[in-house]
């Protein structure tokens, strides 16, 4: 005859998932939201670097450069208020410093992860991109 014992811990793996669930499910939440937010950072530097390239070619055309920074900011929703231009043409070609385009694109990011956004002032963060470049052409 076999010897048939009942085990009294039959729930606790159910118990023990229960428990450890909801700190996983953060955890990749976090992750995604870290993934997202470095995706963002890249797109908004690529879309700053991208106008102040046209800008360069055209710095007369700041709305140009405006348009050229929201079609680059891929699955932003960029607004051409949050670019702003700065031409810098002195009137002595020689001096310092050389005629240049400077672009700037502030986007605000809000992550998905609640907890997270608990711990940020104003439950957003402020993701800032900037180039510049040396006029190819004067205007």
């Amino acid at each position: 005859m076999k010897n048939q014992q009942k085990s009294s811990n039959k729930g606790q793996s159910l118990v023990e998932f229960a428990l450890i669930i909801p700190a996983f499910l953060l955890m990749a939440v976090m992750v995604f939201d870290l993934g997202r937010a470095v995706y963002y950072s890249s797109s908004v530097h690529n879309a700053a670097r991208e106008a102040a390239r046209y800008g360069i070619v055209h710095p007369a055309d700041e709305a140009g450069m405006k348009g050229k920074a929201v079609n680059y900011a891929v699955g932003l929703g960029l607004q051409v208020s949050d670019v702003s231009i700065d031409v810098v043409v002195p009137e002595d070609t020689s001096s310092f410093p050389p005629p240049h385009v400077t672009v700037y694109v502030n986007y605000d990011f809000f992550p998905a992860t609640p907890l997270v956004s608990n711990f940020i002032s104003g439950g957003k963060i402020t993701i800032k991109g900037e180039a510049t470049m040396k006029l190819e052409a004067l205007p």
